[in-house]
């Protein structure tokens, strides 16, 4: 399914999910694997369901994916503890449910869900992305955003594309980001952080920054401070 799903062939990733996971719901007595499988197949679901305009069963796999998401955890925290952190994150269901219920049109809820990520995993820059492209102009959330970039780290250059990845969260690539930003009206926190991304992209395209700044401090401080070869 997830290779039919990636290959766009949407119309049949919904029959095979829809089967699945309502031959996975008939059965009564599942173990955590067959819950994984159903928590997995449930995800798929909700996602084409939505990409195909069907709102309405969309949005109700979501409350399935919550409930059998809830229910796994139980069965692993009683049986397999160690399984819990290789769940999918849970801000990631959560993003996956706001942009269920943004396309159907449901701001209110989206915007609810997409809180619900940011506020499971602070500095969540593609949940603060989702927030404010759901309520344009809403100058609390761009300053929130801008906050949350200063404290990301340096602009990365990724095969061929710039990101802002924090360490511990979600990030997000430069446009829609500065698309907010620059939009953003009187707040000198949001300028000053569109300028910072535009400078440092500028900085990396004429080989003044390293295209991850991160990594390559990290490399630099593993290079031994003393030529050893002098000494001999």
């Amino acid at each position: 399914m997830i290779r039919y799903f990636e290959e766009g062939r949407h119309e049949m990733v919904e029959v095979m999910s829809t089967e699945f996971t309502s031959m996975l719901l008939a059965n009564k007595q599942r173990d955590g694997a067959t819950q994984t499988l159903l928590v997995k197949g449930v995800r798929i679901l909700a996602e084409v369901l939505s990409i195909r305009n069907k709102h309405k069963l969309a949005i109700n796999a979501t409350s399935v994916l919550l409930r059998e998401r809830k229910k796994l955890e139980k069965i692993l925290t009683q049986t397999a503890p160690s399984l819990l952190a290789k769940l999918t994150p849970i801000e990631q269901d959560y993003r996956t449910i706001g942009h269920v219920f943004w396309k159907a049109g449901k701001v209110s809820k989206a915007r609810k869900f997409f809180m619900k990520a940011y506020k499971d995993t602070p500095g969540n820059l593609a949940a603060l992305v989702a927030v404010c492209q759901v309520d344009p102009g809403k100058v609390k959330f761009c300053k929130l955003l801008a906050a949350e970039v200063k404290t990301s780290g340096p602009v990365i250059l990724e095969n061929g594309a710039y990101y802002l990845r924090p360490e511990n969260a979600p990030g997000s690539q430069i446009d829609p980001v500065l698309a907010i930003l620059e939009t953003c009206t009187g707040d000198d926190s949001c300028t000053n952080q569109a300028n910072r991304i535009r400078r440092e992209c500028d900085e990396i395209a004429n080989g003044i920054q390293a295209a991850n700044e991160r990594l390559q401090s990290a490399m630099d401080s593993l290079q031994p401070k003393h030529d050893y070869y002098q000494y001999s």
